[in-house]
């Protein structure tokens, strides 16, 4: 997949590449021969049918959203009811996107953040214990991410949710390309909601837009509702609801990039092979997917903090090389969110954000690109 752009041109951290509107043009003339743009059209029922046979092994059901935030928010108010009001918190990992938390300060709770494991770069099991132990029954829901695609351990969070009575809600917006060894989604078979993100800088990029998946079909018949004004039949609200459908052409999208989507994963995993053998001195993440989709390759400095890492940053930008610094600050330094979130001890999120490098991985990148990107680093940390 050659750039087609100059080789010493800035090679960008994320270039997004969702299907071009010429792309999607037969479907775009069924939209408009049906007068239907919205509200659950038949473009988006062909996508939603289309993601649970392909990613979800024809198991469960999903509802698309305008994005993955409003489906959190959606999936958490709907896990949570009408919670007790001693239960007013959700737990979650300290190194993950602020949609997380906002969602949730959102649905009326207060993030409870724990610190992550420095390998898998996941919530830290013994860190959640530790909360579940001090909070208890104050827990109203945990949400555990995907971080950078990688699965989450099911079973630990069944026995957290039933030692805590909490509901539980997964953060798996960049999960989607990631597979199993069954070839499997992470969050198939699993009763309790997944929110993941069709943005248009992921994989399966198109502009904005997100779905949320259950095993179960019953909260996602609710979820559909919820997502249409609280509208569970007619126009006369039942539920608590917001307006988060997702549009025809964008389902359009969906449907073409859902095709494309097993090659453009292909293509990543090689470009991120080949980073990690010509850069073997940065740690990389430990993940138990069989396929992972990478938005980019986070890798650590093997030493030194904020001001080495910044440097190489700013060195490699000279060099024409963007990288980023995913997920830093972690929630818990954010101002917003030191205001409104309870934390627990968060050093490991605190060291390996500092250390964290997000290096350009990309659907147009070539091997040489990966080499080049190799090469200024090297020479810079020499």
């Amino acid at each position: 997949m050659p750039r087609g752009d100059d080789p010493d041109a800035p090679l960008r951290l994320i270039k997004p590449n969702p299907p071009r509107l010429s792309d999607i043009m037969e479907i775009v003339r069924e939209i408009e021969a049906s007068g239907r743009f919205s509200n659950y059209g038949p473009v988006n029922e062909r996508l939603e049918r289309a993601l649970v046979r392909d990613l979800f092994g024809d198991v469960g059901a999903c509802v698309t959203v305008g994005n993955a935030t409003l489906g959190l928010m959606l999936a958490i108010r709907q896990a949570v009811g009408a919670a007790d009001p001693r239960r007013r918190y959700a737990l979650m990992p300290a190194f993950t996107f602020a949609a997380t938390a906002q969602a949730a300060l959102w649905c009326g709770l207060t993030p409870l953040l724990c610190d992550i494991d420095p390998e898998t770069w996941l919530a830290a099991p013994g860190a959640e214990d530790a909360l579940a132990a001090r909070y208890g029954e104050e827990i109203a829901v945990v949400v555990p991410c995907t971080t950078f695609g990688a699965p989450i351990d099911a079973a630990h969070y069944d026995r957290l949710s039933r030692t805590t009575g909490a509901a539980v809600v997964v953060d798996a917006a960049a999960a989607v390309g990631s597979r199993d060894e069954a070839g499997l989604t992470p969050g198939a078979g699993q009763a309790w909601p997944s929110v993941y993100s069709m943005h248009a800088t992921k994989p399966f990029a198109t502009l904005e837009g997100g779905f949320v998946y259950a095993a179960d079909p019953e909260p996602i018949r609710a979820l559909r509702a919820m997502a249409n004004f609280g509208f569970a039949a007619g126009r006369s609200a039942s539920l608590p609801g917001l307006n988060a459908k997702l549009n025809e052409v964008t389902a359009a999208m969906g449907l073409v990039q859902l095709d494309r989507l097993a090659a453009a994963v292909r293509h990543r995993e090689v470009l991120a092979a080949s980073y990690r053998a010509l850069l073997p001195d940065l740690a990389v993440q430990r993940s138990t997917a069989a396929v992972q989709a990478h938005v980019f390759l986070p890798a650590l400095l093997p030493r030194g903090g904020r001001s080495e890492r910044d440097d190489v940053i700013r060195r490699a930008l000279s060099a024409g090389i963007e990288i980023g610094t995913y997920y830093d600050p972690h929630l818990g330094a954010q101002p917003y969110f030191q205001q409104t979130c309870r934390a627990g001890p968060l050093p490991v999120a605190e060291d390996v954000g500092g250390r964290m490098l997000s290096l350009p991985l990309h659907d147009t990148m070539t091997m040489e690109d990966v080499h080049r990107v190799a090469d200024v680093l090297r020479e810079i940390c020499r």
